[in-house]
């Protein structure tokens, strides 16, 4: 199926590993070249190399999203080196353990700053040169914890992530005039370098006694029985962003296996 992707150029943020990288991976895949960011520059540079084998330009910012500024330079460093920007994919995001009302504010508008503002800064930044090109899409990667609540020690994340979706509501129903088109995709328990954080700081939250435990416990509350896969969120992801979906904004995908409507 040709997805209408060779030539494009997609800005994926977070897109050093986990869901961010096989997001960028599977872009290049498509002949899209692909900007990518993130704070570790060692894990941006091994990424970039891997992403340039399939032929495609590849532009590599570090960045803290949290930074305006930072922002902005990942955007003039994507226009200067690919020459547009036609798919954005608001990636980035960080999660921990903490009851939510034993979190200091300081740590709920880190929360927010990451998980939500970010997206808010690229999409400000990007949505002028889109606008000026006739359009382009917007993908912004929530959660399933946005969905419904699985433990009360997430809460500052996925409340931040449930923005997130209101968020991207609201930008497909502004930018729709101007062919931009906005959905969000919301993961659910997936391979990843944050899953695997997460999963061992679970361990005495959920009496058990390795990662591979808390694997277990997670994937006997999903439909499927299984954790997912980051190359299972990202096809999703390039779906969305190609010509196959042209008629899709305003929308939410839950790629979880079932888990959300499991416990509904």
């Amino acid at each position: 199926m040709d997805l209408g992707l060779q030539g494009k150029v997609a800005l994926v943020t977070g897109g050093s590993k986990g869901i961010g990288k096989a997001i960028a991976e599977e872009f290049a895949k498509e002949g899209a070249h692909v900007s990518i960011c993130a704070r570790g520059q060692h894990d941006l540079a091994t990424a970039a190399t891997e992403l340039r084998r399939h032929g495609v330009t590849v532009a590599a910012t570090p960045a803290d999203v949290t930074n305006t500024s930072d922002v902005q330079q990942v955007i003039d460093t994507t226009l200067t080196q690919c020459g547009r920007i036609d798919i954005l994919v608001n990636n980035v995001g960080s999660a921990w353990f903490g009851h939510s009302l034993d979190t200091p504010d300081e740590q709920w508008q880190y929360a927010l700053d990451v998980n939500l503002q970010s997206a808010v800064r690229f999409t400000r930044g990007v949505v002028p040169w889109m606008r000026q090109h006739g359009g382009g899409r917007i993908i912004n990667i929530s959660t399933s914890y946005a969905r419904t609540v699985f433990s009360p020690v997430t809460v500052d994340y996925g409340a931040a992530k449930a923005g997130l979706l209101l968020f991207s509501r609201a930008m497909a129903i502004e930018l729709a005039p101007d062919n931009i088109l906005v959905n969000a995709v919301c993961p659910g328990f997936i391979y990843s370098p944050l899953a695997d954080s997460l999963a061992d700081a679970a361990t005495a939250l959920l009496g058990v006694n390795s990662r591979d435990e808390v694997r277990q416990v997670l994937q006997d509350l999903t439909l499927l029985k299984r954790i997912g896969h980051p190359e299972e969120v990202a096809a999703v992801v390039v779906f969305l962003a190609s010509a196959r979906a042209a008629y899709i904004t305003g929308s939410i995908y839950d790629v979880d296996g079932g888990w959300a409507k499991s416990i509904i």
